[in-house]
């Protein structure tokens, strides 16, 4: 029995922030060799599930190495995910990540192919500042009347 390939059309995405859920986080190898020791190096793949209006359900995915040192891509996205900053010698699995909200800031990178969205960065979800939720809109100033003797003295 052969495979069956469903098309589908492509998502057009604007630069800016997307509300988006961990979907999961793999390893695989990467293209790339280290330089001294010519061996493969690895590499994280993030997928992420994107939760705003209108792009709920589409996926996009972004790509880190395994590296986990303080100034690390993966380790900022983790702790994004976790919301808070990761200890030296601490362990984080996937499955302390997978399944958590973030803000995920999104670029738009043109090549050959096209253009396409790339996670530029994972951000903690912002948190609302006290008093914004279930607060009213405040009322419109009332407008100040104006006479048109108000304006009689005006030197032109």
């Amino acid at each position: 029995m052969g495979i069956t390939m469903h098309a589908t059309d492509s998502v057009e995405y604007e630069p800016g922030v997307y509300r988006a859920r961990l979907q999961k986080v793999d390893e695989e190898e990467s293209q790339f060799t280290d330089e001294k020791t010519g061996e493969q190096k690895w590499q994280y793949i993030w997928t992420f599930e994107l939760l705003d209006e209108g792009y709920e359900g589409n996926t996009l995915t972004g790509w880190s190495s395994t590296n986990f040192g303080p100034r690390a891509k993966a380790r900022a996205w983790a702790e994004a995910l976790i919301g808070r900053q990761i200890t030296s010698g601490e362990n984080i699995s996937g499955d302390d990540l997978v399944g958590k909200e973030c803000d995920l800031m999104i670029t738009l990178k043109t090549g050959d192919r096209g253009t396409f969205a790339k996670v530029e960065s994972v951000n903690p979800v912002r948190k609302k500042k006290k008093g914004e939720a279930g607060k009213a809109e405040k009322p419109a100033k009332e407008s100040t009347k104006v006479n048109e003797e108000d304006f009689e003295d005006i030197p032109f």
